[in-house]
């Protein structure tokens, strides 16, 4: 039941987007933050998260995405397994500190939900690419 949800809302924000032309900053920059929101929001549900602990949970998940950021930007151009390692060092490093906030088998699904959002939206952003390019030659009165 969840996922169809996402995936409709995912839908119709693309077609909003589309429809209002090129993005600007501003735009993207509110779509940045929709899909925050969505990620929030199925984080929260996959993990069942309480209210207290979604209250103590996200603070920590925000600084371990700035740390993972500010790792990917410092080493952009270095050692690919030397960046895989820094990545998990930090992943279980902050596996610690969600420990505190939940129960040591949800903190562990915490990177998983993680990746299902990420992958969610790959999807979604790849069908309406496939979608996109297949109304192209229409447009051109093909």
């Amino acid at each position: 039941m969840k996922k169809p949800l996402f995936i409709i809302a995912v839908v119709l924000m693309g077609y909003a987007a589309q429809a209002q032309g090129k993005f600007d900053r501003e735009t993207r920059t509110a779509e940045i933050k929709k899909i925050q929101a969505m990620e929030m929001a199925f984080i929260t549900k996959e993990l069942n998260l309480t209210p207290d602990e979604a209250q103590k949970f996200w603070p920590v998940f925000n600084q371990y995405r700035t740390e993972l950021k500010g790792m990917a930007i410092e080493r952009k151009h270095g050692d690919q397994l030397e960046k895989q390692q820094k990545m998990l060092d930090i992943r279980k490093k902050y596996r610690e500190d969600f420990t505190k906030v939940m129960s040591h088998e949800r903190a562990n699904k915490v990177f998983g939900a993680e990746e299902e959002f990420k992958s969610l939206v790959r999807r979604e952003f790849q069908k309406r690419q496939i979608e996109k390019k297949q109304l192209e030659p229409r447009k051109k009165g093909f």
